[in-house]
């Protein structure tokens, strides 16, 4: 995995800890300070204007960097946040980070690495010719 740019939104409710609150959190983190460079950035609406939220812009090179963040993040809305919306965004995509679960942590990873995102693979064709599935390989029973 070569270096990889994507964006961190957290919506909080009012009155709880937001986007600012998680960078600061993010930027005191050794493990993630030292990893990753990070930037406050306008956000854009759905028109390609600025609009007055902040996100959080990151490029990280390596997906040991990128776990990292993703747990920081998750450890933080459990911490400091609860219930808040904390998202990663990449190619259109968003993710929603709630676990500190390894497994969970994993397959946010596994997304988020692959160059479309987290887009599912596409279905096999319904009827495919083959009734009885024999153009699939063999599964045990």
């Amino acid at each position: 995995m070569g270096a990889v740019q994507f964006r961190l939104r957290a919506d909080a409710a009012e009155g709880s800890p937001g986007v600012l609150d998680l960078y600061r959190w993010l930027t005191e983190d050794p493990d993630v300070a030292g990893a990753a460079e990070m930037a406050l950035v306008d956000q854009e609406d759905r028109d390609g204007a600025l609009g007055g939220l902040e996100v959080i812009s990151i490029v990280v090179s390596n997906l040991t960097s990128l776990g990292n963040l993703l747990l920081a993040v998750a450890t933080w809305r459990d911490a400091r946040a609860p219930g808040a919306d904390a998202r990663v965004e990449r190619d259109g995509v968003s993710l929603r980070v709630e676990s500190t679960d390894p497994e969970t942590i994993r397959r946010l990873l596994r997304q988020l690495e692959s160059p479309e995102g987290s887009r599912p693979p596409e279905e096999p064709p319904e009827d495919s010719g083959h009734p009885d599935n024999s153009d699939r390989p063999d599964r045990p029973a």
